[in-house]
């Protein structure tokens, strides 16, 4: 058995046989009607190959390139839509199959332009909010189209463009053009550059073509001329983008995607729409001024509606940086930074008011032991539950932090040492009478050392930390699973004493 033939050498194989095909019926037909339909029926044939070489880039594509190759498929839909409706026009005369003929075929890179708006960084082959309203100012741009090309000008037949509209009609293409060049300039992407200065460059030659075309040799010209040759010769180019595309970059699939610097700059995409839809509604209020003001409005609001879910997301993001770079990873509660600062923050406000500031200091029991026995994803889960634990316990108004490894530190406003080792009890006694199962495995009890202190000068930060741990280390030192300096004794809160387990967790 023969081995076959790699899908991109048999679709190549096929292009180049339908285009010499092109080329014999152009030779041995000419413009004549036969000829005519035998062009459009080739180069209908090579649109289809085309989208099924650009689907078949979308499934080996993922995160932008796949949303990519999805709008490149839709803009060849309609553009094969528009060749049937060319070789059905062949068959049938039709106005008004010629008019959406050429409508379609003008306006085809439509869909293909909104991969400006898409986001290398964050894409995912999803629509969000924030590309929805894109489409509809998409939208918006084919009605104004289509009034501003055809519907106000005088065409010499319905399947052609008005002279008078074909100057602006070209600066917008070259933008479009433009604009995938300049985003394949700035992006920090190699998928991103490759895509977008590939298409660029085939999106100016079409223009090119396009040109040709109108203002020259090509305007006396009829389907099965020469001409014909060039526009296969169009197809061929994104099908060859397609077949030898390989995605270079794969997707982070990181809980936390890289921050990649974005520049003012790169927003002028988003401007892109509005500003040509304000463009022709300038024509088009000479004619329709209420239809005009519509266009306007709504593209106004798509506009404003984006540039507040974008402020939104700034916003949450915002907070989140703010949330994170103060908050532990693994526990959630303040950092070292962070509870220190509210630390330093409680004893200025102890100062003013004149009131003491408690501080405890706790460091699990045996915790190395845990670790050992169990594996450092079960004492990471310790940790939590200690730490959701203690949180639960103190009062509203104090702050818990992770001091370090499994000290954790706590402040507690309003305190003199009596009230702070009774808080530090209390949390003691809450602990100790958990037991934690992790896997299915046996029980894990834990306890907690306390070394406490108060203070009420701002100038006491360090004094109250050093005193705090020093009595920590008392209490290891003394039986672990205790409070120093000790106050007094609850009926309760004896060291020796061994609390009921009242709380289970089950991990």
């Amino acid at each position: 058995m023969t081995k076959a033939l790699p899908r991109t050498r048999v679709i190549l194989t096929l292009a180049g046989i339908l285009w010499l095909a092109h080329a014999a019926v152009i030779a041995f037909l000419g413009a004549n009607p036969t000829g005519g339909l035998w062009s459009d029926v080739i180069q209908l044939a090579l649109g289809g190959l085309l989208i099924y070489a650009i689907a078949q880039a979308g499934k080996a594509s993922e995160g932008l390139p796949r949303s990519f190759w999805r709008l490149a498929a839709v803009a060849y839909g309609l553009w094969f839509i528009a060749q049937s409706l060319g070789v059905y026009s062949d068959l049938v005369t039709s106005p008004t199959a010629l008019w959406i003929n050429n409508m379609l075929f003008c306006f085809w890179f439509v869909p293909l332009a909104m991969a400006l708006l898409l986001d290398p960084d964050h894409e995912a082959g999803r629509l969000d909010a924030l590309v929805a309203l894109d489409y509809i100012q998409a939208v918006l741009i084919c009605v104004a189209a289509y009034v501003y090309f055809f519907y106000l000008p005088k065409a010499v037949s319905p399947g052609q463009l008005p002279h008078e509209v074909w100057a602006p009609y070209f600066v917008g293409y070259g933008l479009v053009a433009l604009a995938f060049v300049l985003r394949a300039l700035i992006s920090h992407s190699q998928d991103t550059r490759r895509l977008f200065g590939r298409m660029g460059i085939f999106l100016a030659l079409s223009g090119c073509a396009d040109a040709l075309f109108y203002y020259g040799p090509g305007q006396s010209l009829n389907p099965g001329a020469w001409f014909d040759l060039l526009w296969s010769g169009l197809l061929i180019i994104p099908l060859l983008i397609a077949v030898t595309w390989k995605q270079a970059e794969a997707l982070d699939v990181a809980l936390e995607p890289p921050r990649r610097e974005r520049r003012a700059y790169t927003e002028i995409f988003y401007l892109l729409y509005p500003m040509l839809v304000l463009f022709m509604s300038l024509r088009i209020a000479r004619e329709r001024l209420g239809l005009a003001a519509t266009l306007l409005f709504l593209s106004f609001v798509c506009f404003s509606a984006r540039l507040l879910i974008t402020q939104n997301r700034l916003v949450v993001a915002k907070d989140a940086l703010r949330r994170e770079a103060s908050r532990d990873g693994l526990t959630g509660l303040w950092n070292h930074k962070a509870i220190l600062e509210i630390l330093a923050r409680e004893l200025l406000r102890g100062q003013r008011h004149s009131d003491a500031v408690g501080v405890i200091m706790a460091d699990v029991d045996n915790f190395k032991l845990i670790n050992d026995t169990r594996g450092h994803a079960a004492g990471d889960n310790v940790l939590r539950i200690i730490s959701s634990a203690m949180a639960a316990v103190v009062r509203p108004y104090d702050s818990v932090g992770r001091y370090g490894g499994e000290e954790f530190l706590i402040v507690a406003p309003g305190c003199g040492l009596a009230e702070t080792w009774e808080l530090a009890e209390r949390v003691r006694t809450h602990i100790a009478a958990c037991s934690i199962v992790v896997g299915g495995e046996a029980r894990v009890s834990v306890s907690l050392s306390f070394g406490i202190a108060a203070g009420e000068s701002a100038n006491d930060s360090e004094k109250l930390l050093h005193a705090a741990d020093a009595a920590l280390y008392l209490a290891k030192s003394t039986g672990r699973n205790r409070v120093e300096p000790r106050i007094s004794r609850a009926a309760s809160a004896g060291s020796d004493s061994a609390p009921a387990s009242d709380k289970d967790f089950w991990l």
